[in-house]
């Protein structure tokens, strides 16, 4: 889409100024008191103003202005196909560890696009590297205060990450950090972390480095690389116990320094490390607000706190099922999906089904990289294991699982339906998700 076409609507608030206007879906918002459109940030920045001038093309292709006198906190109610009017940014990294560079070419079309746009980082919490940013840009983020911004480090050692992410501009981290900073910005830093490369004393000192910005550096969590069996050769040795309980002990050391300073822990290994190293997770309070929780940290303590929550919680009883559903899961979390069943007493009803990740490898044990063409597998091998194929009525997969309806591999709940023969079901991976999807009555 060119750059100055400006923003298609997709829905029109009931009862909104933009009703009021006329406006209607397949309208195109140009530009708001001169300004041309980018994106749904622009809009919301500059329609917050009281006086507007508005220019919108029609669905019919007229051309109309409008000019609008209204309250500051009044707001247009429109909403957008698209949270990007021009072109996204793209990545110009081409870093050892990318995980989109070690899968096929034939899955999901989402996955191949390789985003690194602040834009998204701010709308939907993607991390970025900061090395495609444009003047332009930085004068933008200073003028509209897009905050808070996630940020790929994985090393404030210049040449390490140069080295890491082959780019240039990438040895620039902390004179971009420092400059976010000085203009406001509030951030969150990931480390994706390879065994012998960033890790140890070059882990401790990034750490130590991006504590010197100050409160504006939100949380950092620190991922271990993982490599697909795609990647033939990979930039980094395989990870064991031993390197996970130490790796984890260097984070938490430091959190609990950080957090006599900072009042939080600031600083947070992934799940994946703790079930790795055999190592008790934290506590819910140690994780504050789950500043990384998207980015598999914390996940696990905030399972168990909830299902020690809805357990102990009134419910609804609920009417037993007379077959039995199979409920999908990730190989790392089969432990917690085994616990909620039996502390929630529906063993009776529930054949947890842990799928081994064929797709990708058996490096790859997390429930959102799963494919269709794996749970099939797994789902038809139960059947045939526990006999009397029909016991079985119903499978449940994860949401985590699904991106609008479709597994990594393209396929979708009915082509797991029309393969097994079983009604499939997406379902919240929550304790209370999992029992209302079993006991079929909802609160």
């Amino acid at each position: 889409m060119g750059r100055r076409q400006g923003g298609v609507i997709a829905e029109v608030e009931r009862g909104g100024l933009g009703e009021y206007l006329g406006l209607r879906p397949g309208d195109r918002v140009l530009s708001v008191n001169g300004k041309i459109l980018r994106d749904e940030l622009d809009f919301r920045f500059y329609a917050s103003e009281r006086y507007l001038s508005l220019r919108v093309k029609t669905r019919d292709g007229e051309e109309k202005d409008f000019e609008i006198d209204k309250d500051e906190d009044d707001l247009l109610g429109l909403t957008f196909e698209e949270p990007i009017f021009d072109d996204m940014k793209t990545c110009r990294n081409n870093c050892v560890f990318c995980f989109i560079r070690q899968i096929p070419k034939d899955m999901r079309r989402s996955l191949h696009i390789r985003d690194d746009d602040y834009r998204m980082s701010f709308l939907y919490g993607n991390f970025i590297s900061l090395t495609n940013l444009t003047e332009e840009d930085w004068e933008r983020l200073e003028e509209q205060r897009l905050s808070p911004i996630r940020v790929s480090v994985h090393s404030t050692d210049g040449a390490l990450r140069q080295s890491l992410m082959r780019n240039p501009e990438a040895g620039k981290i902390m004179e971009h950090l420092r400059r976010l900073v000085d203009i406001g910005i509030w951030l969150h830093a990931q480390i994706v972390l390879l065994r012998g490369v960033n890790d140890g004393h070059n882990l401790l000192k990034t750490l130590e480095d991006l504590d010197s910005l100050g409160h504006q550096m939100v949380s950092v969590g620190v991922v271990p690389a993982i490599y697909t069996k795609y990647r033939l050769e990979p930039p980094s040795p395989g990870i064991d116990a031993a390197w996970a309980k130490e790796t984890l002990d260097l984070i938490e050391e430091y959190a609990e320094e950080a957090m006599g300073r900072r009042g939080d822990h600031w600083v947070y290994g992934a799940d994946e490390l703790y079930y790795l190293a055999g190592k008790e997770f934290p506590p819910y309070d140690y994780y504050g607000e789950f500043h990384q929780y998207d980015n598999g940290i914390g996940m696990v303590t905030d399972f168990r706190h909830s299902l020690s929550e809805f357990r102990n919680s009134p419910r609804p009883v609920g009417k037993r099922r007379k077959g039995k559903v199979i409920a999908i899961t990730g190989e790392m979390a089969q432990g917690e999906i085994r616990t909620a069943v039996s502390e929630l007493q529906l063993d009776s009803e529930v054949t947890v089904c842990p799928v081994k990740n064929v797709f990708f490898g058996d490096s790859v044990t997390c429930s959102g990289l799963l494919t269709g063409q794996d749970i099939i597998s797994s789902v038809l091998s139960v059947m045939r294991n526990e006999g009397e194929t029909g016991r079985f009525e119903e499978v449940l997969v994860p949401s985590i699982s699904l991106f609008q309806g479709a597994f990594l591999d393209n396929m979708t709940l009915h082509d797991i339906e029309r393969a097994t023969g079983l009604r499939t079901t997406e379902v919240e991976p929550s304790p209370r998700g999992l029992y209302q999807a079993i006991r079929g009555r909802r609160e």
